[in-house]
């Protein structure tokens, strides 16, 4: 009986320290291509696939960007943020490098779930041509509760991940996902492997129901 019970305190143990650790910061996903926002264990799982200086996208973190913080910060929804770059090629600039080191930068120890989120959508509210400067996207991160720390190597510019090389292994994955329509933002649910209709306003609520 005793030797049960501690199996059984160790396990309680486990299950807490992996919650907890869950819940307390922002990591790279496995493959180093993504970044996980949220709980691993949340009961919905979703993968995002955006572009940065993509304005469909900007819409859709407009229209559900609330919505999505709320299902973050209650635990019932992760996100895999799957960004890629393919913009910069079209219009001639490093935009969405920049903007996609920045949030990889942002996928820190001491940043939380809702602070990612928050940092996200701040930057699509504030999309423009010629994009922010890294003074300016710093600051976004302030704003947005992500670490000083975090907000100054942004601002610093510190390179943390080659941009191509992730658009490149992104657009695969999002080619497998989604091959009739790879387009941004493709929002894709890890547990039914399927592309989700994000036309209906409740799809969100349907899907932790």
């Amino acid at each position: 009986m005793r030797s049960y019970l501690g199996v059984l305190a160790a396990m309680l143990a486990l299950v807490m320290f992996t919650t907890n650790t869950a819940h307390a910061d922002v990591p790279r996903t496995l493959d180093g291509d993504g970044v996980l926002v949220g709980s691993w264990i949340a009961p919905v799982q979703l993968a995002i696939f955006c572009e940065p200086q993509c304005p469909h996208c900007a819409e859709f973190e407009s229209t559900d960007g609330d919505r999505l913080a709320a299902a973050l910060a209650g635990g019932r929804l992760a996100i895999t943020y799957r960004w890629m770059t393919f913009l910069d090629g079209r219009h001639h600039n490093d935009v969405s490098a920049r903007l996609t080191n920045a949030l990889f930068l942002a996928a820190d120890p001491a940043t939380s779930p809702t602070a990612y989120q928050a940092f996200v959508q701040d930057l699509y509210h504030r999309q423009s041509a010629d994009g922010p400067s890294n003074d300016a996207v710093a600051a976004m991160a302030r704003e947005s509760g992500l670490p000083d720390v975090v907000a100054d190597r942004i601002a610093a510019g510190d390179i943390v991940v080659d941009a191509a090389a992730v658009n490149e292994a992104n657009k695969a994955r999002l080619k497998e996902a989604s091959p009739d329509n790879p387009g941004t933002p493709t929002i894709y649910n890890l547990n039914t492997k399927s592309v989700v209709d994000t036309q209906d306003p409740g799809w969100l609520d349907a899907l932790a129901s």
